[in-house]
């Protein structure tokens, strides 16, 4: 894998990850964060090639990385990262030797004395190998890789780059990624990650949603509809769906840990058929659900992907909000 760079320093920001044999990459213009920004270029492509860039972030595989919550310990934060080496060494299946982490508290660092949860760390375990072999597989350019990220603090990225455009920053949503290797849910608030769960995929929902897969008649909610903590659920008419039922318990456990912050909203972030999905998810799990366009956090006019069309978006959706990223930590 070759990313050969312009000598001349550039203000864009490009965010990279591998698919396969393939090469996935997002191009942006800025930081991100005076507004909307501009995407330049991006794509899946079978082979790499020049991309001019001044900034670049690379992405992990989920599969390459854990995410464990454990108790803040009662250390200067200087020496949280240490601490936590110690805390998830019974929690991990590898020499924590053999880990790089990084650490950030659950709904940032606002104090909330009265919430257990506020005392807790997500801790992200990434393998050493995996992350050595990300930043040197792109030959040339390892220095110019300042930071590598996560799933979950991209997908935290778009959630809260629309909450804010639907007057909800101030309130809890939620965002689940659908595609066909990975189900994904965050819930925010106030632009921080609170929660985050992998979930069993459900192959039959998408089906269902996509028309290609016939089911009884099922009474339509009201447009107006919200969930209600204890509200439930029919697996029945849900068909049994793992990844329904896992929605559910999810959402339970969030209204127990947050009863102040009662989920205002999920959105589904999927490549395609996004909005009969969130239909159906509305449906059968009685929350207000939307469809969320990753494309839509940035400015209009954005250019076609390169590539194979069908496949450029699901690969770049997690790249998508990973060029969001405003944090200066690197994992």
């Amino acid at each position: 894998m070759r990313w050969p760079w312009s000598p001349r320093r550039s203000v864009h920001r490009l965010v990279l990850r591998r698919v396969g044999s393939l090469h996935a990459f997002v191009l942006i213009d800025g930081a991100a964060d005076d507004g909307p920004a501009r995407l330049l270029r991006w794509g899946l492509l079978d082979e790499a090639r020049p991309v001019a860039a001044g900034e670049a972030i690379a992405l992990l595989d989920p599969a390459e990385y854990q995410i464990l919550k454990v108790d803040t310990p009662n250390v200067a934060p200087e020496e949280l990262k240490p601490a936590a080496r110690w805390q998830i060494k019974e929690m991990v299946d590898v020499d924590v030797a053999q880990l790089t982490l990084d650490v950030m508290h659950v709904g940032g660092d606002v104090d909330r004395p009265n919430n257990s949860s506020a005392r807790q760390l997500f801790v992200i375990a990434a393998r050493n190998t995996a992350i050595q072999a990300l930043t040197h597989g792109a030959a040339g350019i390892s220095e110019r890789i300042g930071v590598v990220d996560v799933w979950e603090t991209a997908l935290r990225n778009l959630l809260c780059r629309q909450a804010r455009a639907d007057a909800l920053d101030t309130r809890a949503a939620a965002a689940v990624l659908i595609d066909e290797r990975h189900c994904i849910l965050v819930v925010t608030s106030g632009d921080e990650l609170f929660y985050t769960r992998r979930l069993e995929g459900d192959p039959k929902l998408l089906a269902r949603a996509r028309g290609e897969q016939a089911e009884g008649p099922v009474a339509e909610l009201p447009l107006g509809f919200e969930y209600q903590p204890g509200g439930s659920l029919d697996v029945h008419d849900a068909q049994e769906s793992p990844l329904v039922v896992e929605l559910q318990r999810s959402i339970d456990v969030w209204e127990r840990s947050w009863p102040e912050l009662p989920l205002a909203r999920l959105y589904v972030i999927t490549a395609s058929n996004g909005p009969e999905v969130a239909t159906l998810i509305q449906r059968e799990l009685g929350q207000r659900t939307v469809a969320l366009d990753p494309l839509a956090a940035f400015m209009s006019g954005a250019p076609q992907p390169e590539g194979d069309p069908a496949h450029a978006l699901a690969a770049c959706i997690p790249l998508l909000g990973a060029a969001l990223r405003t944090d200066t930590r690197q994992l």
